[in-house]
């Protein structure tokens, strides 16, 4: 994911450091603009005194320039996470990824649930989903609970513009939306259920629904997610459902002392 992104958005990247070897392959790399700078490390060991060494400069040396700076470690880098946070970094987000994969998609019986919008959409309808659907994960970690309805005009049109791109699908029981989904190339970046209908057995009808979507409409082998760690219910779900564990991320924002 975070390779995809700096191609997409930063070009060339600036490698810091590397590793090959039997274990595997590992990298410290750099991607910035004029005012926002992202580090990304991930190694399959990182006890390296050298590594670590590399990685101690390049923080001092960077943050007391100008702008913002975030440091994502991919991967079990222990040593690397305490460092970064011993050096000014915050934890803003930590999970898992997920993988699934698959040749061919299997169709799903959704049974009382339509993927068919009623005939005239209350638009409202998905700030109250996401709010209410991410609203614990949100307490929990101390991020704004409201945050979709300040932006409210702004977060419709994008889901109005993903709805266009056929990246995002509604399921609706007696003209209410339960939940949605939203997807990004092999990423489902979103899976949401209204916490009135959660624990029925729509999440798996959902999730089934977006791999055989993903499968035989987007021609995608290999799906990917990213959990928070403290999500275990959603982990289990795609867990249940065929996902397996490739991965730890933890995502850091510079704060100055």
């Amino acid at each position: 994911m975070a390779r995809d992104y700096v191609g997409e958005t930063f070009g060339q990247a600036v490698v810091l450091a590397a590793q090959r070897g039997e274990e595997g392959e590992g990298v410290f790399l750099r991607v910035a603009s004029d005012d926002l700078c992202i580090y990304y490390a991930n190694f399959p060991d990182d006890s390296s005194s050298e590594i670590l060494s590399t990685i101690s400069e390049e923080i001092e040396r960077s943050v007391s320039t100008a702008g913002e700076f975030y440091f994502n470690v991919h991967g079990s880098n222990a040593r690397i996470i305490q460092l970064v946070q011993s050096k000014g970094f915050v934890l803003e987000m930590e999970g898992y990824v997920l993988r699934h994969s698959l040749t061919k998609g299997i169709p799903v019986d959704l049974g009382e649930l339509a993927t068919e919008a009623p005939s005239r959409v209350k638009w409202e309808s998905y700030v109250e989903l996401f709010e209410a659907a991410y609203e614990q994960l949100n307490r929990e970690n101390g991020w704004d609970t409201k945050g979709y309805s300040k932006t409210a005009e702004t977060f419709l049109q994008g889901i109005k513009e993903l709805q266009k791109r056929d990246r995002l699908k509604s399921f609706w029981k007696d003209g209410v939306l339960i939940g949605c989904y939203i997807v990004d190339g092999p990423y489902i970046t979103d899976l949401v259920v209204h916490p009135r209908f959660q624990n029925k057995g729509y999440g798996s009808l959902m999730l089934q629904h977006c791999i055989h979507f993903m499968c035989e409409k987007k021609g995608i082998g290999d799906i990917h997610l990213r959990v928070t760690k403290s999500n275990s219910g959603a982990k289990r779900l795609y867990e249940r459902n065929g996902f397996t564990t490739i991965s730890h991320f933890a995502e850091h924002a510079y704060q100055a002392k």
